[in-house]
């Protein structure tokens, strides 16, 4: 489990890659589409790895893919 910081800098990393934009902690990620819905599989992939545990994904809500901020409180600790 990486602390909240790099998770953080990990989530920032992986969206800047795939987008070709750099993006900040709030920067609106699916609604600007700087990524489009057949991201997010990978997406989730990438914080369970991240976080050492599984997303449940009956528990998803499209307010959790807003920006960083969202996806770094929303699923940065392991439950």
């Amino acid at each position: 489990m990486l602390s909240e910081p790099d998770f953080r800098a990990e989530l920032r990393a992986w969206v800047n890659e795939k987008s070709g934009v750099q993006v900040t902690d709030h920067s609106p990620i699916f609604a600007d589409r700087t990524l489009r819905s057949v991201h997010i599989p990978e997406l989730l992939l990438l914080m369970e790895r991240l976080r050492g545990t599984p997303i449940d994904v009956e528990d998803l809500r499209p307010t959790d893919f807003r920006d960083i901020d969202t996806l770094a409180t929303r699923f940065g600790k392991s439950s």
